[in-house]
């Protein structure tokens, strides 16, 4: 009985070998079953559901701006930022984020100064549409949908 349950549990285990060694070279063993046994053929009358491709989003990462008034450093406000772009365009807005950050430092160290003398925190909404302007300017329009501030302080 011992020997039996060796042998179905040493099988079991060459089974899992088998299939995480097709996965790790690339081969969907589930996908070459189903073309060898062929799935249930569709139902022609069911409405058909339009694809809906998730939202794609670049790392921005961390934006450290010093907010200079009266000529000296009063505050330093940090933004962490991420950028939903179409996933056809992902690539291209994560090779120019350098030219994206220099273009948001440089809008947010005019901004912030006379934005924060009034207010103690940031208006999210005023400068996630600045951000967008500034990338749409920088990228062209169309390549970043919507830049989302996750969290930001003011030191």
């Amino acid at each position: 009985m011992i020997r039996l349950l060796f042998i179905v549990l040493a099988f079991l285990i060459m089974v899992g070998g088998l299939i995480g060694g097709l996965y790790f070279w690339g081969v969907d063993p589930l996908a070459k079953f189903n073309q060898l046994v062929g799935n249930a053929p569709a139902d022609p009358n069911a409405p058909k559901v339009p694809a809906v491709t998730p939202p794609s989003f670049v790392e921005f990462g961390i934006l450290i701006v010093p907010v200079v008034q009266d000529r000296e450093i009063k505050k330093q406000a940090e933004m962490i930022i991420k950028l939903e772009v179409p996933y056809e365009k992902k690539e291209k807005v994560a090779q120019n984020l350098p030219r994206l950050q220099n273009a948001f430092l440089q809008e947010m160290m005019s901004f912030l100064p006379g934005h924060l003398r009034n207010q103690p925190q940031l208006d999210h909404a005023t400068i996630q549409r600045r951000l967008q302007y500034q990338a749409d300017k920088v990228l062209g329009a169309g390549m970043i949908k919507d830049v989302l501030i996750e969290q930001s302080t003011v030191k």
